[in-house]
């Protein structure tokens, strides 16, 4: 690659997205790296049972857990990311999420804060 870029994201869903949006009246140099394609306009892209029943659209990646059992986890590749599909499903993290781990293509770092900085920031709910 000879070209130059200011910055480059990898992904274009909601985090890759937004800070593109927010990159583009910059005058930066700004490459987005996108693993899938345009999403097809069809009827079924509405459709809850086709998408989450059907498993429509999902990719054939097989992912493997700690005892190298394989999984599918149900990732779809394409330009906007996991929000294509969002379903409004936000969990919240746990203190460890928040750690070093450990998996098969290497570690991946503990975050620069911890849970305990973030749990403040949290839904006060009773029993949550």
């Amino acid at each position: 690659m000879t070209e130059h870029y200011d910055v480059i994201i990898v992904g274009s869903g909601a985090g890759g997205g937004t800070l593109a949006h927010r990159l583009a009246p910059s005058g930066k140099r700004v490459l987005i790296l996108e693993r899938g394609d345009w999403l097809p306009r069809e009827a079924q892209n509405w459709d809850a049972e086709a998408l989450f029943v059907d498993n429509r659209y999902v990719s054939p990646d097989k992912w493997f857990d700690d005892k190298g059992k394989p999984f599918q986890p149900q990732d779809r590749y394409f330009v906007g990311g996991a929000t294509k599909f969002y379903g409004a499903a936000l969990y919240r993290l746990r203190e460890r999420d928040f750690g070093e781990l450990k998996h098969h293509g290497g570690v991946s770092p503990a975050w620069p804060i911890g849970y305990d900085e973030m749990e403040p920031c949290g839904p006060q709910l009773p029993g949550v």
